[in-house]
């Protein structure tokens, strides 16, 4: 009876070692993996300098430096964030104003205590606030601006599209590219095959969708998949549609989701 009870104890112990070698053998120690960094935002900002759109107007040049105030707010974060300039007119592609790079930085606090943390916290958001007090004052210098040449006559936003798919392809990984176009998005090229809203609307959104339709052929290389882009009207919220063609709007939309942009959104200024 005792060499049975020996055999069936030896027999129990050696399906339990089995039993948690099967269970835990298979386990493998998975490799620590530091969190992937915040992206950085990079604000490319089109200022239409044309004489549609007019500073003189109260209303205008409020939007617009409000909308340029939150944008830097909203958009510069970090180190390494970034806001860039153009002007939009007749020379929209050799217009570029500036670029600035954000570069302060917070000090690695591992280890200290939570005094020194804190004057290190509050240090960084000193430094912070000021570059984009820097950034937000160059953009309001560059909306104020007044363009006294012959380029005030034309408006070439069909520009805009080679320089944004340049800027977007050699963005630094792990960067959200953001377009913003503070203009009343009237087209307006003399020449053969160009568009001049002004004396040509659309007169209808089926005629603006088969213009986007045509004029996107020219810009067949361009893939705006990866940006976010943004409009900033001069015009009120209560203007006529002789200021403000919806059908403009929408030759805009059709086109620009035909080189893969998700959506035209207006930036609606708080």
């Amino acid at each position: 009876m005792r060499n049975y009870s020996n055999t069936w104890l030896a027999i129990i112990f050696v399906f339990c070692m089995l039993l948690l070698e099967a269970c835990g053998g298979n386990q493998t120690t998975q490799p620590i993996t530091s969190p992937k960094p915040l992206p950085n935002i990079y604000s490319l900002i089109f200022i239409d300098k044309t004489v549609s759109v007019s500073l003189k107007d109260n209303y205008t040049r409020e939007k617009y430096e409000k909308a340029l105030q939150e944008i830097v707010q909203q958009n510069v974060r970090r180190k390494g964030d970034k806001i860039e300039v153009y002007f939009l007119h007749e020379n929209t592609s050799q217009a570029r104003v500036f670029a600035m790079q954000c570069k302060a930085e917070m000090k690695d606090t591992a280890g200290l205590n939570p005094t020194d943390i804190k004057s290190i916290k509050n240090a960084y958001q000193v430094s912070l606030k000021k570059e984009k007090n820097k950034m937000q004052q160059r953009c309001i210098e560059a909306l104020l601006d007044d363009n006294i040449t012959e380029t005030k006559q034309y408006t070439d936003i069909w520009a805009i599209l080679p320089i944004i798919d340049k800027k977007n392809a050699k963005k630094p990984e792990n960067t959200i590219f953001k377009v913003f176009i503070l203009s009343d998005m009237v087209e307006s090229m003399p020449g053969l095959e160009r568009r001049d809203f002004y004396k040509r609307p659309p007169f209808s959104r089926q005629e603006a969708e088969q213009w986007a339709e045509k004029d996107v052929k020219r810009f067949s290389e361009i893939d705006l998949s990866e940006v976010e882009m943004y409009y900033v009207l001069p015009h009120s919220p209560l203007s006529t549609t002789n200021q403000n063609n919806p059908n403009v709007l929408h030759y805009w939309e059709k086109m620009l989701s035909k080189l893969g942009l998700e959506e035209l959104k207006e930036w609606n200024v708080e």
